[in-house]
């Protein structure tokens, strides 16, 4: 499996309301279409006023999935991907986005 999450905050003078909005209506519906693309998750953070997180200013972490590198590889060169990263500055900061590619996933036992 080829994981790749990555953390973002919103451009400057847009809202957290704005940016949930605009992440959940337009932008997953882009990363959705990416071929090859196994699993997609958004998750937005919350704000460090709600409660003893520390999210440094961040806002969102998304995580893709693909069967390999191979796959991942032409799915940000597809025309989807293109569009997906032509999206991505008009809401996130595209300076400050963090990369983080995963190398292995753990597996546990659902909590009861």
């Amino acid at each position: 499996m080829h994981t790749v999450a990555f953390a973002c905050k919103r451009v400057e003078g847009m809202s957290r309301e704005e940016y949930a909005r605009h992440y959940r209506e337009i932008h997953a519906p882009l990363a959705r279409r990416l071929p090859g693309l196994v699993e997609y998750r958004q998750m937005l953070l919350r704000d460090e006023a709600d409660g003893p997180v520390v999210s440094a200013g961040y806002d969102s972490l998304s995580v893709y999935v693909f069967a390999d590198d191979a796959a991942a590889a032409a799915a940000w060169a597809s025309p989807e991907g293109i569009e997906l990263n032509e999206d991505t500055p008009t809401f996130m900061d595209w300076d400050s986005v963090l990369t983080f590619p995963v190398a292995s996933e753990l597996s546990m036992a659902p909590i009861s």
